[in-house]
């Protein structure tokens, strides 16, 4: 129900006090509104209320009247606190465009990111960082995503273009290419894109951040998130906020990347942050699933301060929450900025691994820590292991655990029809959420390429799926329904075992053994038989 109290837009940014509640701003910016209120490092921004889509949807999914007013409104707050402008030709300010649910439904929605870039704006962020590079791989990024989302033009069309360009300067990392590059992309995506929509990209800054907000609103009802509220109980939701944050850049530079932090592993419970992270990245590159990245040591050792500073934030943010955090960040040219923060998705094991944990030391109550536990089936967690000796054909990098066997299929249509026969492991050279119905009828999911943080990896693991992904070697021919790795040819129909404890992966069905967290299980039933008796003690 529609909050008719509730105000229409909200803002925040490093030192406001700012307590934005989720079902009318969504869980994106009510976590940033925190962070503001703790002094986090956060880019300011603003949402604007879940009624906007609401107001779309009854309306024929027409332009709700408010939103360009609104729109404008935040954007004032945004130049005020950065003192740049939007559209100007000297000292531009970019804005990132992203979704708003009430609750957290990682990468299943729609974002935008470099909005507010034309032919006038990027020669003024030339001018502003003495960075060619860096403004015409946001301009390209620009022309990608809003050609995909906004206009639902193919993508493949402009990532073969990418593909021609580095092909021809023998390059395997977008990071390789030079300003003279990018550019001379960005000139062959505008003419594409004049052929897809007979008319030039828009160059008006104000049109390109109503089309965007547009798009997430219509991404409200896209498939995937169709699918995802059918797939996980959640239900009753009225729509979609909007956040719109100034940017920040980790593709500026060496110095600068992107990642994704979760405060303690979300496979196996563990104490110890979960960190993926690109260099010259934006964070689309990490958590599409479509690159690879380095881990919390390589950080550690390359940026060792931004790494302790994410450890300290990651903490504060979790005893504030009470529960494990999953935050993105950007570093531009060393500064750290934290862009959303949510209370981590876990497989079954580590939900129980760390509700303990959390209330050894202090952050939560036993009654808190059952809460986190309700849904789960707790008695039949448990830890598979391999107790084969066959040598492994492949490994990856494992993104959830346990062992999983069963069948190749290579699309996510084919994981429907062939689970009713038994179980199949679903294999892609990326993931990415699009795959949601795949993933949630799969045993396990193999990908050639991504990160452990990836969405699709997110989305796997709360499923309680194992994942491994950044699987060197494999090469998948869709054409012929068939796949290369470890030397070997794999068919669809075949039958492959992973091994998300290792990351390997083996032909055939792998000997498995299993514990059950006897100690942690023991924990949880005194708490329940506590509460039991003070419950009857009530009663009496």
């Amino acid at each position: 129900m529609t909050n008719d109290l509730s105000p229409r837009i909200v803002f925040f940014g490093p030192g406001m006090r700012a307590d934005i509640p989720p079902e009318d701003f969504g869980n994106k910016a009510a976590g940033l509104g925190t962070m503001s209120s703790l002094g986090m490092p956060i880019p300011p921004g603003f949402a604007l209320n879940v009624s906007i889509c609401e107001d779309y949807y009854k309306n024929g999914m027409k332009v709700p009247s408010a939103l360009p007013e609104l729109l404008q409104e935040g954007i004032s707050y945004l130049e005020h606190a950065t003192g740049l402008q939007y559209g100007s030709g000297r000292k531009p300010l970019l804005a990132s465009v992203r979704s708003g649910a009430p609750v957290s439904m990682p990468g299943i929605m729609d974002t935008i990111l470099n909005v507010g870039l034309n032919h006038e704006t990027i020669r003024g962020l030339i001018f502003l960082t003495g960075n060619p590079r860096f403004a015409w791989d946001s301009y390209r990024r620009l022309f990608e995503n809003m050609a995909e989302i906004v206009f639902r033009q193919n993508p493949h069309e402009y990532r073969a273009l990418l593909s021609e360009i580095m092909e021809e300067e023998g390059i395997t990392e977008v990071v390789e290419m030079d300003s003279s590059s990018l550019r001379k992309l960005a000139f062959q995506y505008q003419r594409l894109f004049f052929s897809f929509e007979n008319s030039d990209f828009p160059e008006d800054v104000k049109t390109q951040l109503l089309i965007s907000s547009i798009a997430v609103l219509r991404s409200w009802t896209n498939p995937r998130a169709d699918s995802f509220r059918r797939l996980n109980p959640v239900h009753n939701l009225r729509g979609t906020a909007i956040t719109i944050q100034a940017m920040v850049f980790g593709n500026m530079g060496l110095n600068s990347g992107a990642g994704v932090v979760f405060t303690r592993n979300p496979w196996s419970g563990e104490n110890e942050p979960v960190i993926d992270f690109k260099f010259g990245a934006q964070g689309e590159d990490v958590v599409s699933g479509s690159q690879s990245a380095t881990t919390q040591g390589e950080l550690k050792k390359s940026m060792p301060s931004v790494y302790e500073d994410l450890r300290q934030i990651g903490r504060t943010i979790e005893s504030h929450f009470h529960d494990m955090q999953d935050m993105e960040f950007t570093v531009q040219d060393g500064k750290l900025y934290i862009l959303q923060t949510r209370n981590g998705k876990r497989s079954p094991l580590s939900a129980i691994r760390i509700a303990v944990d959390l209330w050894r030391e202090g952050i939560i109550t036993p009654e808190v820590a059952l809460s986190q536990l309700e849904g789960l089936d707790l008695e039949s967690i448990k830890v598979r292991f391999v107790s084969t000796l066959d040598y492994p054909i492949a490994t990856g990098t494992s993104a959830s655990g346990g062992v999983a066997s069963g069948i190749v299929v290579l699309t996510p249509e084919r994981a429907l029809k062939e689970s009713f026969s038994g179980p199949v492991i679903l294999v892609r050279e990326t993931a990415s959420t699009e795959d949601i119905e795949g993933i949630g009828v799969a045993s396990g999911l193999l990908t050639a390429k991504g990160a452990r943080t990836s969405h699709a990896a997110v989305v796997a693991r709360h499923m309680g799926k194992v994942c491994i992904v950044n699987c060197a070697g494999l090469e998948i021919d869709l054409s012929s329904n068939k796949c290369h790795l470890g030397g070997q040819v794999l068919r669809e129909g075949d039958t492959i075992s992973l091994d998300g404890n290792s990351g390997s992966v083996y032909t055939g069905v792998v000997g498995t053994t299993y514990e059950k967290p006897g100690e942690l299980l023991d924990i949880v039933h005194a708490w329940k038989t506590s509460r039991l008796d003070d419950d009857t003690a009530g009663y009496h």
